[in-house]
C-alpha cells in the first residue's frame, strides 16, 4: 500500500508542476542593444513615476510589428501608452521618463527584449542609480512571459533594495496605487 500511495503522490507531483508550469509560461530573454536599431513604429508603455522618490520606473518600447501583444501585469493607471512613436522620438520619450525620480541616476540602459525565435519583440529603457545610493546600478527585476500569446511583464523592485527602502522608510509610495 505505501509501494502504491508513493506512486500516486509522485505522479500528482509531477502533474502539479507541470500545471505550474504551464501557468508560468515561456520565459523571454533581453540582451544589450544598440540604439540604432530602432527604426519603425513603436508603442511606448511608460511605466512608474508616480511620484518624485519613485525608482520604480521603466519605458518599454514594443515593436508594432510584433507578433504578440506585451501587458504588463499591474493596474492599467500604473502606466501610459503612446502608439504609432518613431524609433528616434520613443527612445528619446522612454529616456527623458525614466529620469523622472529625484534620485540620482548614474544613466539609463537599452535592452532589446527577444521573442521565443531570438526576434525582436521591443526595448526596454530601464534607469541605472548611482551605487552608493543602493549598493547597485539597476534596482528592477523584471521578467517577460509569453502566456498565451501574450507576453506578460512582471515589473518589481530587487528585494534588497526593497528591504532597504522599508527600513530606512526612504520610499514614500502613493497609497492609492499598487
Amino acid at each position: 500500500m505505501i509501494k502504491l500511495t508513493f506512486k500516486y503522490g509522485f505522479l500528482l507531483s509531477l502533474l502539479v508542476l507541470t500545471l505550474q508550469a504551464c501557468a508560468i509560461g515561456k520565459q523571454l530573454a533581453t540582451t544589450p542593444a544598440d540604439p540604432a536599431e530602432l527604426t519603425g513604429s513603436y508603442t511606448l508603455l511608460l511605466y512608474g513615476c508616480h511620484y518624485p522618490d519613485d525608482i520604480k520606473n521603466i519605458a518599454l518600447l514594443l515593436d508594432e510589428k510584433s507578433t504578440y501583444p506585451l501587458e504588463i501585469y499591474d493596474l492599467p493607471t500604473s502606466y501610459q501608452v503612446k502608439k504609432g512613436v518613431p524609433g528616434p522620438e520613443a527612445l528619446a520619450d522612454a529616456d527623458v521618463f525614466v529620469r523622472c525620480s529625484v534620485r540620482l541616476l548614474s544613466g539609463t540602459q537599452l535592452r532589446r527584449i527577444l521573442d521565443e525565435t531570438g526576434g525582436t519583440l521591443g526595448y526596454e529603457v530601464r534607469p541605472l542609480y548611482s551605487p552608493l545610493e543602493f549598493g547597485r546600478l539597476d534596482v528592477l527585476h523584471i521578467s517577460y512571459s509569453l502566456q498565451n500569446g501574450t507576453v506578460r511583464t512582471y515589473i518589481r523592485l530587487d528585494p534588497d533594495v526593497e528591504r532597504a527602502l522599508e527600513f530606512t522608510g526612504a520610499d514614500r509610495p502613493n497609497p492609492f496605487h499598487n
